[in-house]
């Protein structure tokens, strides 16, 4: 089976979607410095572009069990020891699961569906 580019989103729409209650969701779009393309969706989860380290701390403030990143360690500014130190400064859990739009590797979907499915990760904020 071939793997397509748009396997990111669909790792966001199953996100989004896997704790909904049968409800339409509300998306909520928000500026927070060092948070690019916030858009919070009811209270299980947020998805976003890039954030920062100095971020982290304000994602924890708002509310969120942890932060999933799907960045790769090697995209421009993805910092995850930077994150990594940034969480664990401000108590919140951080998963890193790399993933490739251009090399989908269908381990990363396994390992993603059964974080995001974990206790003591919800609400997410995913990016």
């Amino acid at each position: 089976m071939r793997l397509t580019s748009r396997w990111p989103s669909v790792l966001i729409a199953v996100a989004c979607l896997m704790p909904a209650p049968a409800i339409a969701q509300q998306v909520v779009r928000q500026e927070v410095e060092g948070i690019r393309n916030l858009a919070r969706i009811e209270s299980t989860v947020a998805c976003a572009g890039a954030i920062t380290p100095k971020a982290v701390a304000e994602i924890k403030k708002m509310g969120y069990g942890a932060i999933i990143n799907l960045r790769l360690a090697t995209e421009t500014g993805a910092d995850i020891e930077g994150h990594t130190a940034a969480a664990q400064a401000a108590g919140i859990r951080y998963i890193h699961i790399p993933f490739s739009a251009s090399n989908p590797d269908p381990a990363a979907v396994d390992e993603f569906l059964k974080v995001i499915t974990s206790p003591g990760v919800e609400p997410a904020f995913i990016h």
